[in-house]
Parts: structure tokens; sequence; C-alpha cells
């Protein structure tokens, strides 16, 4: 459990931190959160996960409106379930979220990239 916060709690606001100060100074600079859809919901059964995410969205939100005047982006992406070995590895293959089906990882990441 532990590793899923310092993976998306304490890694993400720690290089955000170190990155995102540099851009403030030079008035310009893009940051792209990952949150999740996951965030939006209770996910029992998932609670790090899903709590770890709604703070990332809720981050990434707050941190948008502090750096709105800096010439700083923030975007937060909040995919859909997509492709990934996510669900094998989390042993939810066998739920609903787990046989749904699931976005195109490539597609995700190109809707990412668009400004």
């Amino acid at each position: 459990m532990r590793h899923v916060i310092d993976t998306n709690i304490t890694g993400t606001v720690y290089l955000i931190q170190n990155v995102g100060r540099d851009m403030r100074t030079r008035g310009r600079g893009r940051i792209l959160i990952t949150g999740s859809i996951a965030g939006f919901m209770p996910g029992s059964f998932q609670a790090i996960y899903n709590g770890s995410k709604a703070f990332i969205n809720s981050f990434s939100f707050a941190l948008r409106n502090e750096l709105k005047d800096t010439g700083v982006t923030v975007t937060c992406l909040i995919p859909s379930a997509t492709e990934t070995e996510f669900f094998e590895r989390a042993d939810m293959l066998d739920t609903k979220v787990g046989q749904q089906e699931t976005d195109d990882p490539g597609k995700v990441a190109k809707d990412g990239s668009t400004p």
C-alpha cells in the first residue's frame, strides 16, 4: 500500500515542486499530471489507489488555480480504464471494470499530449 502512496502522491508532488518552481521562475511551462476517473469514486477494495488518485485530481485542480497567472499551465489527464497490465497486477480481471472495454494506451497518450 505504501508504494502506491509514494508513487502516486509523494513522487508526483516532489517532482512537480522541483520542476514547477523552475517553470514559474521562467514564466512558462506545462505540467501534465495523470489523474484517474477512479479518483471520483470510493473504490471498494481499491481504497488506497482510488484515494491517491482523488488526491492527485484535487491537487492538480488546485495547482492549476495557483499557477493561473504565471505562464505555467497544469493539465490533469483523467483517462478511463486503459489497456495496460494494471488490472492483471491488481488481481482485478474478474471485476466489472477489469472485463469492460478499455481505451487504447496510444490514444490516451496522444490525448494527454494535445494542448
